[in-house]
Formats: structure tokens, sequence, C-alpha cells
């Protein structure tokens, strides 16, 4: 079981068991015992990515749990979240791969990747975009560049396999000290990522444009554990942004 505050500031916990070990993709089935519990859309809702099942049930924070299941490709996991919100743990997906691994998941170097988009095309909103390019079979590439308040950050990575996961799923999630004021997040957050502008402890160049890779990965494999094919250049994108890609 691993428990900590969710994005909402409550206190929650969770649990994961394997199902199979033959499955298509690194898959969580997230509301496991529902009828149909793949019949789900994906929503963005403060500052994160929201399950909702046609039985009205919610799961709130799905999307770093979704980057690290990719790397055990031959596994299907049950999710048991009774708060209906994940834990945000130290922010990262990092402690998402272990818990994985120690319910009897087993790594696996391959990932899934699917042509799911039939062209290429650009998704503006403001000045920030998706632009998506066809490129090499199995294989993915994400170029992310995040410039706010004056701070820019920026991360190209090529993905073929899970070990190209390893750097990403340690990033942990972040938050310019400029918002602070205006999201209200609670107290019992401190701990569960960084403050950029009071408390530059990184852990790696780049961290933050890591983390939003980690997050655009999550977020596309939330349906089936799969990846597309392609090169993904993104700027200033964010969930919100992700699921239009979701329903494009």
């Amino acid at each position: 079981m691993l428990k900590s505050f969710g994005i909402s500031g409550r206190e929650c916990a969770v649990e994961l068991e394997l199902l199979s070990l033959s499955a298509d993709a690194g898959k969580i089935t997230w509301f496991y015992g529902e009828e149909n519990p793949d019949d789900f859309k994906v929503v963005y809702q403060g500052r994160t990515s929201v399950l909702e099942h046609s039985s009205g049930k919610r799961i709130i924070g799905a999307e770093h749990l979704s980057a690290a299941a990719l790397a055990f490709s031959g596994c299907q996991f049950k999710l048991n979240a009774p708060q209906g919100e994940l834990p945000l743990l130290d922010g990262s997906a990092k402690l998402w791969a272990m818990e994985l691994e120690k319910v009897g998941g087993i790594k696996s170097e391959r990932l899934h990747f699917h042509d799911i988009f039939e062209k290429e095309f650009e998704i503006k909103m403001d000045n920030r975009f998706i632009k998506y390019q066809r490129g090499e079979e199995n294989c993915l590439e994400v170029k992310y560049d995040v410039e706010r308040f004056g701070r820019n950050f920026s991360a190209n990575v090529k993905i073929n396999s899970a070990k190209d996961l390893e750097k990403i799923l340690l990033a942990r999630t972040y938050i310019f000290a400029e918002e602070l004021p205006s999201v209200g997040l609670s107290e019992n957050l401190r701990g569960c990522g960084v403050v950029l502008g009071m408390e530059e402890d990184l852990l790696f160049e780049n961290e933050p444009a890591f983390h939003k890779i980690l997050d655009f990965l999550g977020d596309i494999a939330l349906y089936k554990g799969i990846l597309p094919n392609g090169r993904f250049e993104i700027y200033n994108g964010g969930h919100e942004m992700h699921h239009n890609l979701l329903y494009y």
C-alpha cells in the first residue's frame, strides 16, 4: 500500500495487485470490479488528469502511475483507490515503479508503439503548441520546452525501450513560486515536489522539462498503455493540451 497526500491536500492510500503477466502492454485496470471497467474518459481538472468512469466513479491524478506502468510492458495491474485519488508521493513516478515491481510486476525493455495518429498536425493554445510529425517505427521522440517567469527548461529525448524511461520517471512535479498565491495548494503538499524560485534543489539539469515529458507519456498512455510512433515538439504544454491529443 502507498500512502501520502493527493493534489487535493487530503491523505489518500492505494493498493496495487498484479492481474496478468501476459498482457499486451503495461496497463492499469483503473476501475477493476466495475461493469465495463474500460468505459471511462480522461479530463483535465485542477492541474491534473481525472478519470471519469461511466458509473460516476472518479480517479484523480493517475498520470504518474500510468507512465510507470509503461516499463512493465507484459503486465496488467488492478488499482484499488478507495478515496478516488492517487497520492503524489515524492512528485515523481519512481515510487510507483518500485511498487509495481514489489507486487510482482516484471520490468521489460520492450515498449509498445502504434501509429496512433494518421497525419501530422499542430495544436495551438495562445502561444503554446504541440507539433506532431511522423518518425521512426517503434520510436517516440519528444522535445519539451518550458518557459515561464523568466525561467527556461528544455529536454529532448528519444524513446525506444524502457531503459530510456529511467531518467524521466525520476523527474518530480513542480510549481513556480509566482503561482503559489493563486492556486491555493495545501501545506500538506510540501515535500511532494519542487517550488521553483524558492527551493532550487533540482535532482538534475532541466528536471522540470523531464517531468513535463513524464506527464505527457502518462497522459497519452492512460487508456491502453501504448505510445505513439513519431516526433513531438511541445512548448509550454501541460495536461490540458495533452488531453486534446487523446481525442484528436
